[in-house]
């Protein structure tokens, strides 16, 4: 049977690439299942036994003052290399920044070190990785990553830096592969990073004076995890049922004419 035509980003994301991790179905009621269990833990712990939950933050304030200006030197080298070396976790690197430098600065700092990791992590792609893809994903395939990389590129980073579901870190080696231009990578990495960067390093800050903060700001990624399953997979399902009319078609040779033999 001939395979269905291409459908552009919708065959290369919904019929091609497995699922990701944080949008598979038992991953993201395990998600649910667990922030639910936090919160009632929350409160369970701070209004009816009255236990204190606020984290006292000024001993580890004191010590990363003592660093003077090398400690924000230090995080941000920490910070690009956490990019770098993509199986390092980001979220606790931000609680860390709000807990010592509140949420402005802390979002300052955390948003040096991940603009440096991701342009180092790009351009490790570019120069190491950009001549073995048409080996690794086959001719045709390179072609149709270069063009959706040229053609609407920006936007497909963008929303892969919003959507908590997706990893900030191999999106950098997968554009740097591509015929994607620098300027358009790092301008729309920074700009979908800043958002969910603020959110983690505020939560990170109200930790030491309010942390029912710090609950909102899960329960929002919570939701924005949930919103984006239902979402991906209603789309896989549109999709599926639209390659499966198209390879109907294909298949159908229609009528033919002439006698018979």
């Amino acid at each position: 049977m001939p395979d269905p035509p291409v459908r552009g980003l919708d065959s290369l994301a919904l019929g091609e690439s497995g699922v990701p991790i944080l949008l598979r179905k038992r991953v993201s009621a395990a998600l649910a299942a667990a922030f639910c269990a936090l919160v009632v833990a929350y409160f369970a712990a701070a209004q009816l036994l009255g236990i204190s939950l606020t984290f006292d933050a000024e001993p580890f304030r004191d010590w990363v003052d003592r660093f003077g200006i090398l400690g924000p030197i230090v995080f941000i080298v920490v910070m690009a290399l956490s990019v770098l070396f993509a199986p390092i976790p980001n979220v606790p690197i931000f609680i860390a920044a709000g807990l010592a430098w509140g949420p402005v600065v802390g979002t300052a700092y955390s948003m040096a070190g991940l603009t440096l990791g991701s342009a180092m992590a790009f351009y490790a792609a570019r120069y190491l990785g950009r001549r073995h893809l048409r080996r690794l994903v086959g001719q045709h395939h390179a072609d149709r990553l270069d063009h959706l990389a040229t053609t609407m590129g920006g936007r497909v980073i963008f929303w892969s830096r919003v959507l908590p579901a997706v990893n900030f870190d191999w999106i950098s080696f997968v554009a740097g592969m591509t015929a994607m231009p620098f300027h358009v990578f790092i301008i729309y990495s920074f700009f979908g990073m800043l958002g969910p960067t603020a959110l983690t390093v505020t939560a990170g800050d109200s930790l030491s004076h309010n942390p029912a903060i710090a609950i909102a700001i899960a329960g929002v990624w919570m939701a924005a995890i949930l919103l984006s399953a239902a979402f991906f997979w209603r789309r896989r399902r549109r999709w599926g049922r639209a390659s499966s009319a198209d390879a109907r078609t294909s298949a159908d040779p229609g009528p033919e004419f002439g006698n018979p033999g």
